[in-house]
C-alpha cells in the first residue's frame, strides 16, 4: 500500500521505485510523479473525490453511548466526552450551586494536560494552590475575591488505581450515584467543578483542554533495536520522550498496534518487528528530530498532534500524518516502510540498453490541465486562537500562473496533525515545488531490478 505518490528520477533510482510483479517473473518499475506531503489528496478533492474522516480538533463537547473510543498523538486540544455530571452542594441560600463534570480526554494514558481553555478564553490553572483540597486547583481567572472562587480543575492521565475520592464522597448522590469502582483504568480524564456565579457564567462553560497526548515507543532509543536508550516495545512504562511529537514516531506506533492491558484498541495487529526495520524507521525518526530555527527557536523539522477516533481507517489516518512531514508510506512483501522529506540518496542507476524494447512503455511529460496545480491554500489547527482554524497564507506563482495560460489553479490542503503555521507554509512550499515535477515512465527492467523495493 502507498499513501502517497512515490516519484523518482529515471538517471538516479533513489529507492523510489514501485515493483509489480508481472508474467514470466519480470519487475515493472513505475514511476510515479511525486506528490511529496499529500497533494495527492488535494488531486483528488479537484477530481471530486470524497474526503475520508477529517482529524480537525474536536471543538464540542460530546455525549452519549455512541462516541467512539479517542486518543491524541502530540500537542493537541479536544473538548473531550462527557462521563458523569451532578450538581450538589449550597452557597449562602442557593442550592445545587457547584456543578461538577467529569470529561474523558483519551481513551489511553496520555503525557499531561498542559493548557485550557473556557469560552474561547485561555486560562491559567494553579497547579501549586493546594488549599482547596480534594475539589483541585483553583482557575485564575475565576477569583472574585478571598473565599470566592468559582472554578476547579483536577487531571487524572490514566494511570490512576482508584476512584476519585472527591467524586465519590461529596459529588456522588442517590439520583446519580459515583461509585468507588469507577476507576477509569487506562482513561485519562479531567474533573471541571464550578461554582454558581451570574456575572461570570450566561449558562454551561465549554472547555478545550490542551495535552500532550500518549507516550509512544521511540525505536530511536532503544538499544536492544539498535538505537539508544531504555525504551523497549515489551514495557510501555519505559515509553515517552520527543518521540511522541514525531510523525514518523507515531506511524510506527500506530503501525505496530495500540493496545491497554494487553488489549488491542487501534492500528495493525500482530505486526513483528521485522516488518517493521528498525534501521530504516530509526533513519526516518531522525530527519524529524533534525533541527532547524523556526520563529528565533530551534525545533524539529517536522512535528505532528491530533485526535484519533477508533473509527477512522488506519489508512485515513496515515495519509493526515503523512502530511505532515512531506511523507510517504510503503508495503512490499508485508514489510511497512516511511519515507520523509526529500528523497535518500541513489541505489541503482540504468541505462536506456538494459530497458526491455520488446514490453509496453509509456511516458508522461507533463500533466494535463485538469491535474496541475500552480498555487497551494491550506488551513492548520491555531493554539493561539482557542485551537480554532486558521487559513495559512496562500502561495501564488505568477510564473506557473502564465505557464498554465493565465490560469490559477489551487489546492488547498487540510493540516489537521499540524498545529504549527511555519511549519504549514513550509510544507506548503515543498508540496508545490513538487507538484511541478510531472514527469513519468513506465517501463520494464530485467529481473535483476526485482531487488529494488517501493519507496
Amino acid at each position: 500500500m502507498i499513501f502517497s505518490a512515490i516519484g523518482a528520477a529515471v538517471a538516479g533510482i533513489g529507492g523510489l521505485l514501485s515493483s509489480t510483479m508481472l508474467a514470466g517473473g519480470i519487475g515493472s518499475l513505475l514511476l510515479k510523479a511525486a506528490v511529496g506531503i499529500g497533494l495527492n489528496l488535494a488531486a483528488q478533492a479537484l477530481a471530486g473525490k470524497p474526503e475520508g474522516p477529517s482529524f480537525a480538533i474536536q471543538g464540542q463537547l460530546q455525549s452519549g453511548g455512541d462516541v467512539p473510543r479517542a486518543f491524541p498523538l502530540g500537542y493537541t486540544a479536544t473538548a473531550g466526552s462527557l462521563v458523569y455530571a451532578n450538581t450538589w452542594g449550597s452557597e449562602k441560600k442557593t442550592p445545587n450551586a457547584y456543578l461538577t463534570q467529569v470529561i474523558a480526554l483519551s481513551d489511553l494514558p496520555i503525557n499531561s494536560l498542559v493548557g485550557l481553555w473556557v469560552n474561547g478564553e485561555k486560562v491559567t490553572i494553579d497547579w501549586n494552590d493546594t488549599s482547596y483540597g480534594s475539589r483541585g486547583y483553583p482557575v485564575k481567572e475565576y477569583w472574585t475575591g478571598p473565599g470566592g472562587n468559582h472554578m476547579w480543575v483536577k487531571f487524572y492521565d490514566g494511570t490512576q488505581t482508584a476512584a476519585d475520592s472527591f467524586l465519590v464522597n461529596t459529588v456522588s448522590s442517590a439520583e446519580r450515584p459515583y461509585q468507588s469502582t469507577r476507576v477509569g483504568y487506562g482513561v485519562a480524564y479531567a474533573v471541571v467543578t464550578t461554582q454558581i456565579n451570574e456575572e461570570l457564567f450566561t449558562g454551561f462553560p465549554q472547555f478545550k483542554f490542551e495535552v500532550y497526548g500518549l507516550k509512544l515507543y521511540d525505536v530511536t532509543k532503544d538499544s536492544t533495536a539498535g538505537g539508544s536508550g531504555t525504551h523497549r516495545w515489551s514495557d510501555p512504562s519505559t515509553w515517552g520522550g520527543d518521540g511522541d511529537h514525531l510523525p514518523a514516531v507515531q506511524l510506527y506506533n500506530l503501525w505496530r498496534g495500540l493496545s491497554y492491558g494487553g488489549k488491542w484498541l487501534y492500528g495493525l495487529q500482530g505486526v513483528t518487528t521485522a516488518r517493521l526495520p528498525a534501521a530504516h524507521w530509526r533513519a526516518q525518526i531522525q530527519k524529524c528530530r533534525a533541527v532547524i530555527k523556526s520563529g528565533g527557536a530551534n525545533v524539529a523539522t517536522y512535528r505532528s498532534g491530533a485526535e484519533i477516533a477508533v473509527s477512522a481507517p488506519l489508512g485515513d489516518a496515515s495519509e493526515a500524518l503523512l502530511t505532515s512531514c512531506q511523507g510517504r508510506m510503503s508495503e512490499a512483501g508485508g514489510v511497512y516502510k516511511v519515507f520523509v522529506g526529500a528523497p535518500g540518496l541513489p541505489v541503482a542507476s540504468f541505462t536506456d540498453g538494459e530497458i526491455i524494447s520488446t514490453e509496453e512503455q509509456s511516458f508522461t511529460p507533463f500533466f494535463g490541465l485538469a491535474d496541475s496545480i500552480n498555487g497551494i491554500a491550506g488551513k492548520h489547527p491555531n493554539p493561539a486562537e482557542a485551537w480554532n482554524v486558521k487559513v495559512a497564507p496562500p502561495i501564488y506563482r505568477a510564473d506557473l500562473e502564465a505557464k498554465d495560460g493565465n490560469r490559477r489553479l489551487m489546492a488547498d490542503v487540510s493540516f489537521d496533525f499540524v498545529p504549527y503555521a511555519d511549519q504549514v507554509q513550509r510544507l506548503m512550499k515543498s508540496a508545490l515545488e513538487e507538484a511541478q515535477r510531472a514527469r513519468r515512465h513506465t517501463f520494464v527492467l530485467p529481473p535483476e531490478y526485482w531487488i529494488l523495493e517501493a519507496g
